[in-house]
C-alpha cells in the first residue's frame, strides 16, 4: 500500500471549508428571503432576486467541485493505508 494520508488529509480539509462556504451562502440566501417576506409585498425585489441567483450559482459551482473532490478521496482511499 503506498501512503498517501497528508493528500488525502488536504483534499477532506478542502472539502471541509466547501462545505462551510455553502453553509455562508444558504444562510446568505435565507436571510435575503426572510428581509423580502418581511416587507409588505413579501416579494424579492429583482435586485435581491439577481443576488439569489448569483447566490445559487456559486453554491452550484461549490457543489460540483466538491463532487469531484470526493471522487478524488474515493480514488485514493483505494491506495492508502488509511
Amino acid at each position: 500500500m503506498i501512503k498517501l494520508n497528508r493528500p488525502v488529509d488536504l483534499l477532506e480539509e478542502a472539502l471541509e471549508k466547501i462545505d462551510a462556504r455553502i453553509e455562508a451562502l444558504e444562510e446568505k440566501k435565507e436571510a435575503i428571503e426572510e428581509k423580502a417576506y418581511e416587507r409588505e409585498s413579501g416579494e424579492l425585489t429583482d435586485r435581491e432576486q439577481e443576488r439569489i441567483d448569483a447566490i445559487e450559482e456559486e453554491i452550484y459551482e461549490l457543489e460540483a467541485e466538491r463532487e469531484e473532490i470526493e471522487n478524488a478521496l474515493d480514488y485514493l482511499r483505494e491506495y492508502t493505508e488509511y
